[in-house]
């Protein structure tokens, strides 16, 4: 999360210059900057387990970063909003969501993009659904709370400059849409009920509640 949540901040950052300005080299600039202003050695040594050592941390961020360059020419990318809010109702359910990209295209349409520092997900156990929900909500938020429709959806995973893309077509949005009402439907009537429904998965692994014992699924 600490190495998502860098890279994210300096490519912010490295957006936020003029067009001729992005390069490489500012990169490693912003990097250094950000690391020391906003107090990241701290930030990552504080952690309760860490993966490698601060060099390999700064390796794995400055590498995802400079993947973008496979992916894109940043000099030539124009953004229309970066980390933009949104906080509203889809369905009469309340979400909050944060946009990484956003631009809008000739047809006054949006392209929503998101950064992933993680794995590129195997279609063989992920469906494109199920991959994409994330950006498939942003999209719907983005409708109900601008009437802003959105005609793409991109997905770069940076670690292996790897992008994945997807049109945003009603069917799509629909069954995004079915899934956030189901889940909240379901939410509710376990709050109601008390009895909250374990989803063992290989993820339990990284579970803070597993470790410290108190998951049902795992309790000991």
């Amino acid at each position: 999360m600490h190495l998502g949540t860098f890279v994210h901040e300096v490519l912010e950052h490295l957006y936020g210059l003029p067009h001729e300005e992005r390069t490489v080299d500012a990169v490693k600039t912003l990097a250094g900057q950000l690391w020391t202003a906003n107090e990241w050695e701290q930030k990552v040594l504080a952690l309760e387990e860490t993966v490698g050592s601060i060099k390999d941390f700064k390796v794995a961020a400055f590498t995802n970063m400079v993947n973008l360059w496979d992916l894109e020419e940043p000099a030539e990318t124009d953004l229309d909003e970066m980390e933009l809010k949104l906080d509203t109702e889809v369905e009469g359910v309340r979400l909050l969501g944060f946009i990484d990209r956003l631009a809008i295209d000739d047809e006054q349409s949006a392209i929503i993009s998101d950064y992933k520092t993680g794995k590129v997900p195997n279609a063989q156990y992920k469906t494109e659904d199920e991959t994409f929900f994330q950006l498939l909500a942003y999209a719907l938020m983005l409708e109900a709370s601008d009437g802003v429709p959105t005609s793409k959806l991109e997905l770069l995973y940076l670690s292996h400059s790897t992008k994945l893309e997807l049109a945003a077509t009603p069917v799509k949005l629909s069954i995004a849409k079915g899934t956030i009402v189901e889940t909240k439907e379901n939410l509710d009537k376990a709050c109601s009920t008390g009895e909250f429904h374990c989803n063992v998965t290989n993820l339990c692994n990284w579970c803070h509640y597993k470790k410290i014992n108190i998951c049902p699924a795992h309790k000991q």
